[in-house]
């Protein structure tokens, strides 16, 4: 028989008992919903889970500490970074540094406005882009030329200026919105304002004069930070970052001239740091010892463990995100197998009632399988038409049962964000709470989809194997005497 005679006596049969075919594929459907809907929460938990964790930090980023390691332990310095940034799969790694000693950046005639400078932190460069950082105006810290010293201010760090000319009360600008909905300009405009930044002595005598001269330096702002804004904050809004090579060489200009002698034990103090997204702590200079802390960029999220694992076998510790998120990780999968069993079984009891319609069609047309075999049919021919049947049973049925899915999903995660802050039952499902927040409890990528019909199709024609053999197997000669 030729191909298309198969498919149009396929489709004949199929339409000969229609109410018996719909009633199967019906079976089909809800079998494959159950098991896309199941796996698709799976995923949807999966995915909230996994944005949850990354509003706390970056899950691609790694603080390297060097305190709490071995004796044997190499020191963590430039070299040692340079080192970690060879590694497979780091794509920048960079001390977060902030020197021990007091600063100040200063703007305005007689210096009226000054910021203090303990948020000020040494970075590579060059790592800053591949960390995730982005200006809203002028560009990312540049190696500085000439004798002014190039820095980068975070995305509020312009209204750290203080009014030295006013009450402690009102010498500052906040940040935040105005009756009027507008948010005020700080004091200074960094980027078209004469900065300067100022490094006091030391220490002073009894009439409180320096002791040491004090310390100038121009400094230039080539851009301002975008606004990073997680959970309602963003660590690196006060920062004011520089090349980390300029404020080595201003720490020991000061170090020179104040006198102060190299301490292998002294170290700078550690702030907090949001690079890129994700939280850390800065890196304090520990004189002879390298860096306390650097931060380490992953190129991808599958990689971190690798990294974090490699980073280790030189003796540091080290903390990510990726330790909190791998054991919850496991647990969402455990969750999509125990889920997607549960829709498994509703396709099973789909395939049992293939395999029963099937069996039925054999049974009604005994007496058609014997005309075929005496008028020159193949056993081939007559397996593969109980096999395309059973297998178009299972196609339609997964792909009106994707379509549903689909339509069911969509409902569900609008239940779950727009319950007005309202506890439904399906927001028990989502592992931190999705009201309102954009969170999805079902998600059906491409590939689920179109596995689920694979999926169904293939249970359609295992299903259909045994009738298809049952088939093959009857008498020629019975079966046309077969009333």
């Amino acid at each position: 028989m030729k191909i298309f005679d198969l498919i149009s006596m396929t489709f004949r049969n199929l339409f000969r008992r229609k109410m018996r075919t719909l009633l199967t594929i019906i079976g089909v459907i809800v079998g494959t919903c159950s098991i896309v809907i199941m796996v698709s929460m799976g995923l949807g938990m999966t995915q909230a889970m996994e944005a949850q964790i990354a509003s706390i930090g970056d899950l691609t980023q790694i603080t390297v500490y060097s305190y709490g390691s071995k004796p044997d332990t190499p020191a963590l310095d430039d070299n040692m970074v340079k080192q970690i940034q060879q590694m497979e799969g780091v794509s920048a790694a960079t001390p977060f540094w902030n020197p021990n000693m007091n600063m100040n950046i200063l703007a305005g005639k007689k210096d009226r406005y000054s910021i203090n400078g303990w948020n000020i932190v040494g970075v590579y460069p060059e790592a800053l882009e591949k960390m995730g950082f982005k200006t809203t105006e002028g560009t990312l810290l540049e190696k500085s030329s000439g004798k002014r010293y190039n820095v980068l201010f975070g995305s509020k760090a312009a209204y750290g200026f203080e009014d030295t000319k006013r009450s402690w009360r009102n010498n500052r600008v906040n940040p935040f919105p105005q009756e009027d909905g507008t948010i005020p300009d700080p004091f200074v405009n960094p980027m078209t304002e004469k900065l300067q930044l100022f490094i006091p002595s030391s220490e002073y005598d009894d009439k409180k004069q320096p002791k040491y001269p004090e310390l100038r330096y121009d400094i230039n702002v080539c851009g301002i930070l975008e606004s990073n804004d997680q959970n309602g904050y963003d660590q690196n809004a006060d920062r004011i970052f520089m090349n980390i090579e300029d404020l080595q060489a201003i720490y020991k200009e000061y170090k020179k001239v104040n006198k102060i002698k190299d301490n292998k034990s002294q170290g700078g103090g550690g702030i907090a740091i949001m690079g890129g997204g994700g939280f850390s702590m800065s890196s304090s200079s520990s004189q002879g010892n390298g860096y306390d802390q650097i931060i380490v960029k992953v190129d991808d999220i599958e990689n971190v463990s690798t990294v974090n694992d490699a980073i280790k076998e030189f003796g540091f510790e080290t903390y990510c995100l990726d330790s909190i998120r791998e054991p919850m990780q496991k647990q969402m999968q455990q969750m999509q197998i125990f889920l997607g069993g549960i829709g498994a079984v509703s396709l099973m009891v789909a395939a049992i009632g293939i395999t029963n319609t099937m069996i039925m069609s054999i049974y009604e047309r005994t007496r058609e399988i014997g005309v075929m075999k005496v008028l020159g049919c193949t056993l081939g021919n007559i397996r593969c038409v109980f096999l395309m049947e059973a297998g178009l049973i299972g196609f339609w049925g997964g792909i009106f049962g994707v379509i549903i899915s689909f339509g069911a999903s969509q409902l569900m995660n609008y239940l779950v964000n727009n319950s007005n802050g309202e506890e439904n039952f399906l927001s028990m499902f989502m592992p931190f709470g999705g009201n309102g927040m954009g969170s999805q409890l079902s998600v059906i990528p491409i590939w689920l989809a179109a596995s689920a019909i694979l999926f169904a199709t293939l249970i359609g024609l295992i299903s259909g194997f045994y009738p298809a053999n049952r088939a093959v197997k009857i008498s020629a000669l019975e079966a046309i005497k077969h009333e």
